[in-house]
């Protein structure tokens, strides 16, 4: 490391030693002063950079960057406008607008095509679930499709598959036929074979 002597001014050394902390020499002191403006002037510098172009390829890099956020909105405005249509297409009946949390959260989480046809099938579903099984069942599928969270949809045929499975284990064991090897044996009062 070299040694640099510059001249400084006195008076502006006189008012940074009475700043300087006993345990440090003067030296020291001068060295770390020096150090610490000199980091915050780079990073000074390095902010005003983004605001002031001194190079002809930075201030082309700029607009290249303006262009490319023009043409990020106009996708984020075309993607709101096509956000919008489909909101507009996929309203919820009257007849189940009450239910209208349940199905906007599961419709969220589901898996599967999310296409306009595929809500109106939905929607149809449910309905379906209501004639046969009434709404308390759909309540509970639809809060089952959503704490699933990887359902395709909500459909009579696969509740009534599940029903069947659940029911074939529930049922008591059926009695089988005697063999015909077996012989049931009956004794009197008195333990006499009968």
């Amino acid at each position: 490391m070299s040694i640099f002597r510059p001249v400084l001014d006195q008076d502006l050394i006189a008012r940074i030693l009475e700043l300087k902390p006993k345990y440090m020499t003067a030296t020291v002191f001068l060295n770390s002063m020096l150090e610490d403006a000199y980091k915050a002037r780079c990073k000074e510098l390095q902010y005003m950079a983004q605001y002031i172009y001194k190079d002809k390829e930075l201030d082309k890099k700029g607009l290249e960057d303006k262009e490319l956020d023009k043409k990020g909105l106009e996708a984020k405005e075309q993607k709101e406008k096509i956000n919008k249509k489909e909101k507009q297409e996929k309203i919820i009946p009257e007849d189940l607008i009450h239910l209208e949390e349940l199905i906007l959260e599961f419709w969220k989480g589901k898996k599967g095509a999310k296409s306009i046809e595929a809500w109106k099938r939905q929607i149809t579903q449910y309905r379906k679930f209501i004639e046969k099984y009434g709404e308390q069942v759909l309540k509970d599928q639809l809060d089952a499709g959503i704490l699933a969270g990887t359902w395709k949809g909500c459909t009579i045929k696969n509740y009534e598959e599940q029903q069947q499975r659940i029911n074939r284990f529930n049922k008591e064991p059926e009695q089988t036929a005697t063999h015909p090897n077996q012989k049931v044996v009956q004794f009197d009062d008195n333990g006499f074979l009968i």
